[in-house]
């Protein structure tokens, strides 16, 4: 099984460009089922970084990837 990292979160995130916090936790979204207090985690740490953004003045809360998101997911994949 393959563990949940930024790699994976970016990489769905850059395919789907936004996605609901429902629908990221969506097995299917990151090809696992998911812990979501690491799922949080990872979240919180790629917004800090500015990595990704959320949607202002949208519910469900809706996650969107950022130009600098899309740079370091591609960096990460040239790295595997």
């Amino acid at each position: 099984m393959t563990n949940l990292n930024r790699t994976e979160v970016l990489n769905s995130l850059i395919k789907h460009e936004t996605l609901t916090i429902l629908n990221i936790r969506k097995p299917e979204n990151l090809g696992m089922v998911l812990n979501n207090n690491h799922l949080n985690f990872l979240l919180n740490e790629l917004m800090e970084s500015g990595h990704i953004e959320t949607l202002n003045g949208v519910t469900p809360l809706t996650y969107t990837i950022t130009n600098k998101g899309i740079a370091e997911g591609e960096r990460l994949n040239d790295n595997i």
